[in-house]
């Protein structure tokens, strides 16, 4: 359950096939494609004898559309007595999923519609359970459970492939949301509330505690957050985009327990809600439960109001915002921002938007696009500013170029560039061959199957549904590419046109710039005091006493043993007995060993590889994580960096290099270290995907190196970024460092270390170094000695991929060599070790991590059971409900190691010692049969989680785990019992010989004082 801010979390510059197909998109369909009766549909699982006009349980049915490009068929139904909107989407997938959404239009920044999508999930009418959501985690199979707050929407989506389970879950969300308790306790919680320091202590100062609150501070922390705010917020300011749905931290505190039930009351009604369910269950199921358990006792209401369009300016304006320093920036004196947003069509325009995400890709994707070329290649800064994007997630869609890591005096000359680059476009427009590999990514990306389609599908049509859009007219996938095919053919500068009216000509535009202030924190620090010593100094005596005796109610019930009795549960029997076996052939191909596996992939074939760097010299295994990051960027073969680019969309879904480390599963002193390679193509187009990995493996460029510089310091900007939003990870891969030789292996190569690393490269500004390093590289690695393979294909494109596949190995060089993939190191020592890394943020990321257990020990299990009963019965009540952090738990992973962390969280030794405390509390095992079932459940959701066809067989490959071995983990983790649990948490977790902790955060006195703890100011 948290806050996602899906206008922050779109612009992300990835993968070009995912990022043009964001929102499909058609004004038009076939004809053929609207039914009478869901007999005359090619897929009709679940929806057998429905017809158009039809009503089945209060529902009545609008259309019935097939969608063949998907494979699958649409329903749209309006309940009759409230008016709620449903949209059903039969489809053969198992994983099914349900979607309730609501339009909720904050009025302020106190994050009211933030805040009551956490407290609506705390307890409900039926379910009067505390925090039934978090209790539903681990009673059931789901393979997605979460609520979300958009700009203008909430909405709260969950998928299993269990049937019991599915209604099971349909339950609880559907009382959460319409007859949710809303428990003034719940908001203090959740949403905020002031606390003595000491709870226990009324003489002790009032602080400011609560979940969302210390979340929020989080996010706020995060300068492209922050950015993106003040860019919704001022270049949409005049209805409820004025305002951030997420809580400013400053502006929650003026919410109020009333407001929140008031902003209930208005919006979570079905006449204002709109429902989807996806997959192979039946319709008639779902609208029965609908119905009889909670529409029919509604009567239709006005919907919440419609956003309106905001109205066009007459000329642009121009922001200035300021941000916390970045500790990882190459140059201090490089860290402005700036960037421009534009206002362009309505998101009801479904081609106009789909017409826009193309340009997006065109001006931004990749080195051949022109803003790559003007603004990234002289390397004015560290890269395309995160907020860089399109985005349809507001009623009128906006699309941002910037441009992060500049110098204050270059700030100019970056806007100079960006509305150089436009008029640039406008005169030469966009090369055909950039514009068919763009089209080409939404026929890849139409085909790719996932294991979460539906659950996409229903994020990705939330924000136009919400504006009254079809969204089933926005499925249609072919016919919108042919009318984008026919403008072209009947306007040659039908694209030109469109960058002239919405960015040359557009008056609409807002202009933001980004400067690091080094007393950010300091400042709210102090406007938070201000608010803390006004609100505190208009308390009387009774004031702070009813404050005092409603926190020891809310410790008392945090405090007191949840009654999950009333809450709906799966039991070990609904787990499936066997693990699913996949058939797989292995042959050798030139002496290279290569696992095939047959797969209904839908036309694509899957391909992977990797390359053993047992052999590789220690000095350039150091270097491995760049040159995985660099070797398809640098141009090969005949083809520079551009040229190469070109050719791997246009023929492929990308080619990739990436690290590959995996321990033995036998034992943590053993592991592969390599580099994984993989891509996949339509089969049509196999001889020129491995055409390109022929010349990329015999013919690399690495003697660019003005585009080495660019993509390291690119590289930059993206890994300080990930560091706010991901603090917990980095925490826990520098915890376990000094434990085992992969985690210390895993932190050289993506933790901390590895940022630092990076960093200090671009600050040299000398990359011929790097590059003669990189040369090495691929002259020891780019063979087939140490080589093995993968294909996932389907029956047909078997015998073609073979043949393709053998062809590229053919082709390189060396011979392949029977050895064990296993490096054994028995020199390594672990060790102590407490390090904490200062940042200029207001909330800590902690970590301790202890040795545990190797995936076949058969304490892996219990330790994986343990973990999860700690996370739920213990460090969820104490790190988050207590503690007011965003979150926290423990894990136990196959690498042999038993991780403790918190996110977003106030505190940090407090949460330290929590970790200790929940050992204890384990070994007096103060927990039942039924708390052990839940943990096992919760295990089982992720290692039966599904797995699409390009996936099967991948555990094998990579981690070297046969089906048999799965199976029997399995086995080892049903039969896990009380006893074990206690056993292993004594041998592994009471007294540990050593252990790391990790906290990154803020200054802290205890650890500056205590010299075992090694502190550093990144």
């Amino acid at each position: 359950m948290g806050y996602s801010h899906l206008l922050n979390s779109l612009n992300r510059l990835k993968v070009p096939a995912n990022r043009v197909l964001k929102c499909f998109s058609s004004n038009k369909r076939a004809v053929s494609s609207v039914l009478t009766n869901t007999n005359e549909a090619k897929v009709k699982v679940g929806i057998n004898d429905i017809s158009v006009g039809s009503e089945y349980e209060g529902f009545e049915v609008k259309s019935i559309q097939e969608v063949q490009d998907l494979a699958l068929t649409a329903v749209r139904l309006t309940h009759q007595k409230t008016g709620a909107d449903y949209l059903h989407i039969a489809r053969e997938d198992s994983n099914n999923v349900f979607c309730v959404g609501f339009r909720t239009t904050p009025k302020d920044s106190t994050g009211v519609s933030h805040i009551l999508e956490h407290t609506a999930l705390c307890g409900s009418k039926k379910y009067p359970a505390r925090d039934p959501f978090f209790k539903m985690l681990n009673r059931s199979l789901s393979t997605f459970m979460n609520a979300m707050t958009g700009p203008d929407y909430t909405i709260y989506p969950f998928s299993s492939q269990n049937s019991k389970d599915f209604k099971n879950l349909l339950s609880v969300y559907l009382d959460a949301v319409f007859y949710p308790k809303l428990r003034e306790l719940d908001f203090l919680q959740e949403g905020w509330r002031l606390e003595n320091e000491n709870p226990l202590s009324q003489d002790t100062p009032l602080q400011f505690k609560g979940v969302v609150f210390n979340e929020m501070k989080g996010a706020f922390s995060d300068p492209s957050y922050g950015l993106n705010q003040h860019l919704v917020r001022n270049l949409l300011p005049s209805h409820t985009y004025g305002n951030c749905s997420g809580g400013d931290p400053l502006k929650i505190l003026d919410l109020t327990w009333q407001q929140l039930k008031d902003f209930h009351a208005k919006h979570y009604h079905p006449s204002n809600s709109r429902f989807y369910t996806y997959g192979d269950m039946p319709l008639r199921d779902h609208l029965q439960f609908i119905n009889q358990n909670y529409l029919k006792s509604f009567e239709q209401i006005s919907p919440s109001e419609e956003v309106p369009n905001e109205k066009r300016w007459v000329q642009s304006r121009r922001i200035s915002v300021d941000a916390r320093e970045d500790p990882f920036a190459p140059n201090p004196e490089k860290q402005a921002s700036a960037v421009v947003s534009y206002v362009l069509a309505d998101i009801n325009d479904l081609y106009e938007t789909f017409v826009l995400q193309i340009l997006s890709e065109l001006l931004t994707g990749g080195p051949n696009s022109p803003f790559y070329r003007n603004l990234l290649e002289p390397n004015i800064g560290t890269g395309y500013s995160p907020v860089t994007g399109f985005d349809s997630h507001t009623k009128d869609t906006t699309f941002t170029i910037g441009l992060q890591g500049v110098h204050t005096n270059d700030v100019e000359k970056v806007l100079a560039i960006i509305r150089s680059t436009f008029e640039e476009v406008v005169r030469t427009g966009f090369p055909a061959e950039r514009i068919d590999a763009v089209l080409h990514s939404i026929e890849l990306a139409v085909k790719h199957q996932t294991s979460n389609f539906g659950l996409s599908m229903a994020m990705n049509l939330t924000p136009l549904w919400n504006h009254g859009s079809d969204p089933v007219e926005a499925l249609y996938i072919n016919s919108k590419v042919e009318k984008f095919r026919q403008n072209l053919r009947d306007n040659p500068d039908y694209l030109k046109n469109k960058v002239r009216q919405y960015f040359v000509d557009n008056t609409h535009k807002l202009v933001a710039v980004m400067q690091p202030d080094k007393d950010f924190e300091t400042k709210l620090e102090q406007q938070e005091k201000t608010i803390l010593e006004a609100k505190c100094g208009a308390l009387t005596d009774e004031d702070k006493a009813s404050i005092f005796a409603k926190n020891q109610e809310l410790l008392a019930m945090q405090s007191k043993v949840n009654d999950t009795e009333c809450l709906p549960t799966l039991h070990l029997s609904d787990i499936s007995s066997q693990a699913e076996q996949v058939k797989l052939d292995h042959v050798k191909i030139l002496g290279v060993p290569l696992q095939v596996a047959v797969q209904p992939t839908n036309g694509i074939t899957y391909f992977h590889g990797v390359l053993n760097t047992a052999d590789l010299p220690d000095k350039l295994k150091i270097h491995l994580p760049l040159f995985a990051m660099a070797a398809t960027k640098m141009g090969a073969g005949d083809m520079d960096y551009r040229q190469l680019d070109q050719q791997i969309e246009h023929k492929t879904g990308g080619l990739c290099f990436g690290m590959h480390l995996t321990e033995g599963p036998g034992s943590v002193r053993s592991f592969e270290q390599g580099i994984q390679f993989s891509s996949h193509c339509l089969d049509r187009n196999l001889p020129d995907m491995f055409q390109l990995w022929q010349s990329v493996f015999n013919r690399l460029r690495l003697v660019d190196e003005n585009r080495l510089e660019t993509l390291i310091r690119n590289l930059v900007g993206d890994l300080g970024n990930s560091l706010t939003h991901s603090g917990h990870h980095y925490a826990m891969t520098h915890a376990a460092s000094s434990l085992t030789p992969t985690a210390h292996l895993k932190e050289l190569d993506e933790g901390v270390t590895y940022i630092r690393r990076v960093k200090a490269i671009a600050e040299t500004n000398q990359f011929e170094p790097l590059l003669e390093c990189m040369r090495d590289i691929a002259s020891h690695l780019l063979v087939k000695n140490n080589m093995r393979c993968a294909l996932n294909v389907t029956s047909d494109s078997r015998e073609e991929a073979v043949k393709q596949l053998e062809g590229f190995v053919s082709s390189v060089k060396g011979s392949p060599v029977d050895q064990d993939v296993w490096t054994v190191d028995n020199e390594f020592q672990p060790s102590v070790q407490r390090s904490h890394y200062v940042l200029p943020v207001p909330v800590n990321f902690t970590s301790k991590v202890l040795p545990g257990a190797s995936y076949l020990s058969p304490d892996f299990a219990p330790l994986r059971v343990l973990a999860g009963i700690m996370s739920s019965k213990f460090l969820h009540p104490e790190i988050r409900e207590k503690g007011g952090a965003y979150g926290g738990g423990a894990s136990a992973s196959a690498t042999g190691l038993f991780s403790f962390y918190s996110y977003r969280d106030p505190k940090s030794f407090e949460t330290i010692d929590t970790f200790d405390r929940a050992v204890e509390w384990a070994i007096k095992a103060d927990y039942n049969d039924e708390a052990i079932k839940e943990a096992k459940l919760r295990v089982f959701q992720k290692i039966d989680a599904p797995t699409p066809p390009s996936g099967k067989g991948m555990r094998l490959f990579l981690s070297h785990i046969s089906d048999e071995q799965f199976a029997a983990h399995r086995q080892q983790l049903v039969n896990v019992t009380k006893d074990d649990l206690v056993r292993v948490c004594q041998e592994y977790l009471r007294q540990p010989a050593v252990q790391g902790v990790t906290i990154i955060g803020p200054p802290n006195d205890t650890t500056a004082r205590d010299s075992s703890w090694n502190v550093e100011f990144s």
